[in-house]
């Protein structure tokens, strides 16, 4: 019944209701063993009513919460080498199951870009021993920035994806995807003081350049 639509159960209520009127005026007219039936039908009919009435309730009246629009940012598509180009310019790369990370440290500033290739693998990782030690450099960086942009998303991902989207007092965070030839990201952030300097220095890494043309994108929380 949990697959059954709302409206569908409401008319099986209605059904239920005019049998066991007709089932209670039916009781009048019988004898004997057919009154026992008679009896045990409306016991029955009214039981299922009352299962019905509750479930179609819950299916007719849940709580829908709105969907909340998000200011969105488009940007050029990255350009086709772009593990090469990172790697050019200073980023470390790590290889990793869904993708690749690359971390570039220029103290006091640290940079970070996630390039995710298998987003199942991102959201479900398979926990493995790590041979690489924590970067140490890191400790003392005043500034970090880091995009996520996934290549590879399903449902779930666009879900969570504005969520990547934060900024603090020392660390600005975004999360993007990649849809017709454009860098999308669902839950812009306009960058601080503090961090516009890291921003136009990540685009430019990337080669991102934002589209004159943007509008608002639609998510459900």
């Amino acid at each position: 019944m949990r697959n059954i639509k709302a409206k569908y159960i409401w008319i099986s209520v209605a059904i239920s209701f005019l049998l066991g009127v007709g089932l209670l005026v039916g009781v009048t007219f019988t004898q004997g063993a057919w009154t026992n039936v008679c009896i045990v039908l409306i016991a029955i009919v009214f039981i299922y009513m009352t299962l019905a009435i509750q479930m179609a309730s819950v299916k007719t009246f849940r709580y829908r919460p709105k969907a909340k629009k998000y200011p969105q940012m488009r940007y050029t598509m990255l350009q086709e080498d772009i593990d090469e180009i990172l790697k050019k310019k200073g980023y470390k790369q790590r290889v990793e199951a869904y993708g690749c990370s690359y971390l570039k440290v220029q103290q006091p500033n640290a940079y970070k870009i996630v390039l995710v290739r298998n987003c199942e693998k991102y959201f479900h990782p398979i926990e493995e021993q790590s041979g690489t030690s924590a970067n140490k450099s890191l400790e003392k960086c005043q500034k970090f920035i880091g995009f996520e942009i996934f290549y590879d998303y399903n449902e779930e991902a666009l879900r969570k994806l504005p969520d990547f989207n934060l900024q603090g007092e020392k660390i600005y965070y975004s999360g993007l995807y990649i849809e017709n030839e454009q860098v999308i990201c669902p839950n812009y952030i306009e960058p601080s003081n503090t961090f516009i300097e890291l921003y136009t220095k990540i685009k430019s890494d990337l080669g991102l350049e934002i589209l004159e043309s943007q509008e608002d994108i639609s998510n459900s929380i």
